[in-house]
């Protein structure tokens, strides 16, 4: 009827078709694989909400230095405009207000001046040749008994 070739062909041909069709079919009901895609997703998103977030920090505080240098400015005028109106008018000519320097202020620290800023110390600086601040004997006294070495320990009486 038909040859043993022609039917192992065809039995060939059908289990790899079966099987294409089935690692698709599969692929595509798993729920594992689609849970996947969504969490991969919604980390995608997330990851997009953070940096668009960074950058309206980001922009927010760069705008609030911007209005703190505009403050300062108007505040240097409007004291230099009292400071000389006083200086103009007082009858000795001498005004207690001085006239501020011009120039934008500079804090430590900024990033445009590529300067880091320093932590502040919460001691005093230790001088050289002496115990700092967080030493455990600062600031305070040695007996004499102290200096000469340690004293024994006394016996509990029972």
């Amino acid at each position: 009827m038909y040859e043993l070739s022609t039917l192992i062909a065809v039995g060939i041909i059908c289990t790899l078709i079966g099987s294409a069709a089935g690692y698709f079919m599969l692929s595509r009901i798993r729920p594992e694989q689609q849970s996947r895609a969504a969490l991969e997703k919604q980390f995608n998103e997330m990851q997009q909400q953070q940096q668009d977030y960074q950058q309206q920090v980001s922009g927010h505080f760069d705008r609030t230095a911007e209005l703190l240098n505009d403050l300062a400015e108007s505040y240097r005028s409007v004291h230099n405009h009292i400071a000389t109106g006083a200086r103009d008018l007082h009858s000795t000519g001498i005004s207690p207000l001085q006239t501020l320097p011009e120039g934008r202020p500079v804090l430590e620290g900024n990033p445009a001046v590529g300067k880091p800023s320093e932590q502040p110390l919460d001691y005093a600086p230790r001088q050289p040749g002496s115990k700092g601040a967080l030493h455990e004997e600062f600031g305070l006294e040695k007996d004499l008994t102290e200096e000469d070495g340690p004293t024994p320990p006394v016996a509990p009486h029972a």
